[in-house]
């Protein structure tokens, strides 16, 4: 005699005729194997969709511009910059930089992306600064002189004050920062 089994299709308990039986007759093992292969082409759809994704992203980072990859490396690069100043005071006015929506507070530069697109991925040149400096105070750029001062040194501020090396960055160097940044954020999180 064979030992009574749950069919795996209907749930009826059922004796066993022969030993791998797992269905208790031939329509459930009909049902169940059609079962099986829509699950099986459920799971090769969601693997040739993901493909499909993923191809295309990569398609798109190929084809991506200088200004949308440099667009994309300045918020990875903001992001880290709030992350490594988290818990400390606003740059310029000292006040405690608060987090919350929209980030809370910004990674402000003291030379200007404008006067100064050179340096806007320089570490040094950036910092967590409260919105109120940053935004309706034009930066505050007295203030955050003497707080980068007291930072840094004198000797990198002077350092920052006279670069006015031209920089231009390619596909390339900017795929390679914003992986770096990528991993440094990884890094404090």
């Amino acid at each position: 005699e064979m030992a009574k089994r749950k069919c795996k299709n209907c749930g009826v308990v059922f004796e066993k005729k022969q030993p791998l039986q797992y269905v208790c007759s031939v329509n459930c093992a009909i049902e169940h194997t059609k079962k099986i292969n829509a699950k099986k082409a459920e799971k090769e759809r969601i693997q040739a969709a993901q493909k499909e994704r993923a191809r295309k992203a990569e398609l798109k980072d190929k084809l991506a511009t200088v200004p949308e990859l440099t667009r994309k490396l300045q918020s990875v690069f903001n992001k880290f910059i709030r992350l490594r100043d988290k818990g400390k005071p606003c740059i310029s006015c000292g006040a405690p930089l608060q987090s919350g929506f929209g980030g809370g507070y910004d990674a402000g530069h003291y030379r200007s992306i404008g006067s100064a697109a050179h340096l806007r991925f320089d570490e040094n040149n950036v910092h967590g600064q409260c919105k109120r400096c940053n935004r309706y105070l034009s930066g505050n750029a007295v203030s955050y002189r003497a707080g980068l001062i007291e930072r840094i040194g004198l000797v990198e501020v002077e350092r920052l004050d006279s670069d006015h090396t031209p920089r231009k960055w390619d596909k390339e160097e900017l795929r390679e920062l914003t992986a770096l940044y990528k991993q440094k954020i990884k890094e404090l999180e």
